[in-house]
């Protein structure tokens, strides 16, 4: 690998694109993009200038300026290239930065170094020793207003802390002075270490990604000369459709012959090892029999004071051991190798290792780093690093987030398509469930595998105790007797060597794999992809994840992800609200509080002699809370008057503790407690540890339909905890909701539970948006944009204000009604510091698009879907007697969209009592979209099959919001026509959503600024909507008919100005006539016959 060199921020222009000619949308929508981070990286420019320092040396001199990341919201319709826009822009980017990081930390030339001596010898010097004046003080030199004691207060006595400032800008005299001698002698020394130190992360950086770089393109020239070699012999050449699925084979054939490698290398390297182990083992046996030594793991430290380290979590690692005889074993291997042959050497695990590639870990050799850097802390990463990533956490990423597995697959196809589609280095994470390959986690029965495919939970539970038993072994009584069967000890092969994992993880990268390519490399080569995909994270350029995992710290940090400086990417953004609020949400039931209790005590018995003073109080105040909770959950409710028992209570969290008489604890405290003593996993070590006597119990497969079943390797304390943070909070953002079981929620339901439900999610955000470089919300149905800003943002007066301006400018110049034949903008596209907005229309030319709003059905009854009548018989004969009438027009695939699954329920019951289903089916074959998610992708084949290949076509029943009216594609004949029959509002009754529409009119009156509360509740309504007519047009050259069966889009204008502006281009809102059944059927037939 050359050096890098300095290059150009990338332009829309200059971006290589698969095609010679793209959509004018999809050049738009890169200089969007690459326009806005152009301009965030001048401003962070600017801001180092202003500083007097760079980035990465402020850093480390003090506490760098919190920023928040710029935000760009891009609308653009399904089928108009967005994925591939995204792709191509964020690869030019990454590229570029990826030159540009490196030459960040190259040593200052002696003209900027006589520069920089001169800047400290001058008033505007480093901002780090306060010899700068500030701002202000400059403009005060041409108007002079001084302080008449100004000069005491600039005046400091020389400070012995290095790295503390001497005063702050606003302390300094308006008047320059010259610098005291050791101020310029501290200044230099300080500078010249920086600069050498970032040489050295420099090179160490260089030095380890130029042998990645070359392992990597080692395994990519033998697979393309296999490639070739099978192409040639079988006369197959690129254009073959198979050359994809043959070079899978190879691909596979290639990482089972490298982890065969790794494995024989393992087993000669552990034979080494035996020699120096045989000394160690007696020892190490005397030191761990002790039982008493144990359990002395699991008692809590003397808790002191507030001012204790937070967040130092201590590593008990199991392999500390193996590592110490590993750096033996090498230790004894020659020195007399130079640096390039000791790259070439350098095991997966250490080419994969993130402090090696960000030169974090320059001080170490590379193969230790790989050995005892095996986790990322982000309280402890305050080192120098490229790409001002944290430390231990390898290259900077593009990180792309999306809600299904169709999505991500889709997007990294693109990648595939790209410029760089051959050598970006992607990892897709995802569950166990797709990851796994071991059938014995996967199936309860192996003869059954469709009926006995376990749940997520289940897999989880059964990979947690492999994988701990892969370490641990048969636990034995001290006469030497297994305490369990060993088939309960059974370990997982799959994690039976690491060196095959790290090999795994390294042929991941030779080309982009999805989540099922990640999962057939592990299958071949009988090693976990799961595991696989962590360990690959640190070498990443490119990461798909879902939502959830991008969005939680925890999960984040579980498996290793940070998103410092980089580029996140979340599609279809308009989910990204609810996703906040189902992860800031949280339960506690009554069986955990219980078992909270319960290990509580159990704890407090076996070391309550042993306890500090301090710990006694804080446990009894836990103790308390825990009783009160757990009397107010087993109380039964109670009528009032006339009213029936009231099975649900919202309140807000001050309100609850005041109800359990808890006002007089600070849970602050509390929970300062629980964090520091980490009493939750010291409760589950010493339950998990004592409960011998139920082990057998606690190895039992959980059951999915167990709503309350808590893992064994979660603490109950945990949960606890949890649920105690979100009290803390205000009731602007949550509230909390009691409920006890009824007859109709026993299904879901079986145990009285405290739910605290998030109301305001724009706070949640902001872990990502102090960390992340930018964030790109992309979709089709962002607008309006101040609705995606009021939930996401609401506490950010800029980006609020950016978002309003960016709407009244569309509402003036973009949604304006024009007609046919005059042209609109293709986009428009407004940028700020803080907000970027870009909107497009569709790449379709106008012909090729009918909507048609439908108020009457073919017996002129009005077509009336809201709640009070849309379950009644006349409505739904109504609308399979209009659906009959269509499948006589409309050719090909035929698409319902239906309010909810209950309700489709209803239809398809009705219509088998009346024959009305069979006669639909005599025109074109029915299908329904699955209620298993599993199933969605086989129910899809078959409906496609049909619906192009027969000459009736097919029809398929969907439900609006549900599986298949997000992320499916549904092009050319599989989607002629979309019928939406009615609104999908949501239950107005609803107290969550009550509370929330309550909440946005307080901050909007208040503010000024933003969206009603009704507003929101429309937005969603017709969001939901606009999904579903998105399905069907998907390219430049497709075309549909998109009928809205409903009287009210006919007779409600805001309804109608919901709908996108490609939708209702050229069209005023309909009139009644237009929207009556025959002239609707002729417009239907018309437009299918101009197609023919």
């Amino acid at each position: 690998m050359e050096t890098p060199t300095t290059t150009k921020f990338p332009a829309a222009a200059t971006v290589p694109f698969p095609f010679e000619s793209p959509y004018d949308v999809q050049r738009e929508l890169m200089a969007a993009i690459l326009d806005s981070l152009r301009q965030c990286q001048d401003k962070d420019e600017d801001e180092e200038i202003n500083g007097g320092v760079g980035m990465a040396i402020r850093s480390a001199l003090d506490e760098p300026k919190k920023r928040r990341a710029p935000i760009i919201m891009l609308e653009s319709p399904t089928g108009t290239g967005k994925s591939l826009s995204l792709a191509c822009a964020s690869m030019a980017w990454l590229k570029y930065c990826e030159s540009a990081d490196i030459d960040e930390l190259l040593p200052p030339k002696e003209d900027e170094s006589a520069a920089q001596a001169d800047s400290a010898n001058s008033p505007n010097g480093f901002k780090a020793q306060s010899v700068s004046p500030s701002p202000t003080s400059l403009d005060n030199n041409n108007n002079p207003k001084v302080k008449k004691y100004d000069w005491i207060d600039a005046w400091q006595p020389p400070s012995r802390d290095d790295d503390q400032p001497m005063a702050s800008s606003s302390q300094r005299t308006p008047t320059s002075h010259s610098p005291l001698p050791w101020e310029t002698s501290q200044v230099t020394s300080q500078t010249q270490a920086l600069s050498h130190q970032s040489e050295k992360v420099r090179s160490f950086a260089i030095e380890n990604r130029a042998a990645l770089h070359n392992e990597l393109n080692g395994i990519r020239a033998r697979l393309d000369r296999l490639v070739n070699i099978a192409s040639f012999a079988t006369n197959e050449r690129t254009q073959n459709p198979n050359i994809r699925e043959q070079e899978r084979t190879l691909r596979e054939n290639l990482v089972r012959s490298g982890v065969s490698s790794a494995l024989a290398k393992e087993r000669k390297l552990n034979r080494q090892l035996a020699r120096f182990g045989k000394k160690n083992n007696g020892n190490k046996r005397r030191k761990t029999d002790s039982g008493s030594r144990e359990e002395d793991e699991f008692l809590l430290e003397s808790y002191h004071s507030d001012e204790e380290d937070r967040g130092r979590i201590s590593s008990d690692s199991e392999e500390d051991d193996e590592t110490a005889l590993a750096d033996l074993a090498r230790s004894n291997t020659k020195n007399t190798e130079s640096k390039s042959k000791r790259a070439q050497a350098l095991s997966a695990k250490a080419l994969l290792e993130g402090s090696n590639l960000d030169g974090s870990g320059y001080k170490n050799e590379p193969e230790n780093n790989a050995r005892t850097n095996n986790s990322w802390d982000k309280n402890t990463s305050n080192n120098l690093a490229v790409g001002a990533v944290d430390t231990g956490t390898g290259l900077r990423k593009v990180i792309y987030a999306a809600r299904t597995h169709s999505q991500l697959s889709q997007f990294i196809s693109e990648l595939r398509r790209t410029h760089w589609g051959k050598d970006v280095k992607v990892v897709a994470l995802g569950s166990r469930s797709l990851l796994c390959s071991n059938e014995d986690v996967l199936y309860s029965s192996k003869s059954h595998k469709k009926s006995s495919r376990r749940s997520e939970a289940e897999i989880t539970e059964i990979c947690l105790d492999m994988k701990k038993n892969k370490k641990v072994g048969p636990k034995r009584t001290s006469e030497g007797n297994e305490k369990v069967k060993r088939s309960q000890q059974k370990s997982c092969p799959y994690l039976a060597s690491s060196e095959a994992i790290s090999t795994l993880a390294m042929h991941s990268l030779v080309r982009p794999s999805d989540i099922e390519d990640m999962a057939n490399l592990g299958k071949a080569s009988h090693s976990c992809s799961y595991y696989a995909s962590r360990e690959a994270l640190a070498a990443a350029e490119v990461v798909v994840l879902p939502y959830n995992t991008l969005l939680s710290p925890q999960a984040r940090q579980s498996v290793g992800l940070s998103i410092k400086n980089a580029l996140i990417v979340i599609d279809e953004a308009h989910n990204i609200p609810e996703t906040l609020r189902n992860i800031s949400s949280c339960q506690l039931s009554l069986p955990v509080a219980e078992a909270a209790l319960s290990q509580l005590l159990l704890y407090g018995r076996k070391y309550s002699g042993r306890l500090a003073g301090r710990n006694v109080f804080y446990l009894g105040q836990i103790r308390r809370i825990l009783l009160a909770m757990i009397k107010y959950l087993k109380r039964p409710p109670t009528a009032n008057g006339d009213d029936p028992l009231k099975r649900k209570e919202m309140m807000a969290a001050v309100d609850l503790m005041f109800t359990l008489k808890l006002d007089n604890i600070n849970l602050f405290s509390i929970l300062r407690y629980l964090e520091k003593s980490r009493l939750s996993q010291k409760l589950l070590g010493f339950i998990n540890h004592t409960a011998s006597s139920v082990e057998d119990a606690s190895n039992a497969t959980p059951k999915e339909e167990n709503a309350d079943f808590t893992s064994k390797h979660i603490s109950s304390m945990s949960i606890v905890e949890t649920f105690l943070e979100r009290l803390t909070g205000t009731s602007r953002e949550g509230k909390v909701i009691v409920e006890w079981p009824s007859e109709e929620l026993l299904t879901v339901m079986k145990n009285p539970t405290f739910r605290f439900v998030q109301i305001h999610s724009a706070s949640q955000l902001d872990n990502v948006v102090e960390e992340a470089h930018a964030i790109i919300l992309a979709g089709g149905t962002l607008r309006p944009f101040t609705h995606v800003a009021a939930e996401l943002f609401g506490d950010d007066l800029d980006v609020m204000s950016a978002a309003s301006n960016a709407e009244g400018l569309l509402a003036r110049e973009y949604d304006l009604l024009p007609s046919r034949s005059s042209p609109i903008p293709s986009s428009l596209v407004q940028i700020t510091s803080s907000l970027t907005t870009f909107t497009c229309g569709h790449v379709i030319p106008p012909s090729n698009v009918l909507t048609a709003c439908l108020a009457s059905g073919p017996t002129n009854k009005k077509l009336d879907f809201r709640h009070s009548s849309r379950s009644s018989n006349d409505m739904i004969d109504e609308l399979g007697r209009t659906i009959l009438n269509l499948c006589n027009a409309v050719p090909k695939g035929f698409v319902v969209f239906l309010p909810s699954y209950r309700y489709e329920s209803q239809v398809f019951q009705r219509w088998r009592s009346t024959g009305l289903l069979s006669q639909i089916d005599k025109k074109k074959s029915i299908h329904r979209e699955p209620k298993n998610s599993r199933d969605v992708e086989a129910a899809l084949a078959r409906y496609s099959d049909e619906a192009s290949r027969t000459k009736t076509g097919a029809l398929l029943f969907s439900v609006m919001g549900g599986k298949m009216s997000e992320g499916i594609n549904f092009a050319n004949d599989m989607a002629r026509c979309v019928l939406v029959a009615g609104l999908p509002y949501p239950d107005i009754t609803d107290p969550v959503l009550k509370e929330k529409m309550q909440s946005l009119d307080r901050e909007c009156r208040n503010a000024g600024i933003g969206i009603t509360g009704q507003a929101y509740y429309q937005n969603l309504c017709m969001r939901t909507v606009n999904q579903s007519v998105g399905r069907a047009i998907r390219h430049a050259n497709d075309y549909a008919a998109i009928v809205l069966a409903d009287f009210r889009y006919a007779t409600d204008p805001r309804i109608w100005r919901g709908l996108p502006q490609w939708l209702r281009r050229g069209c005023s809102v309909p009139s009644q006539e237009d929207a009556a059944f025959g002239k609707v059927m002729n417009n239907v037939r018309s437009f299918f016959a101009e197609k023919k």
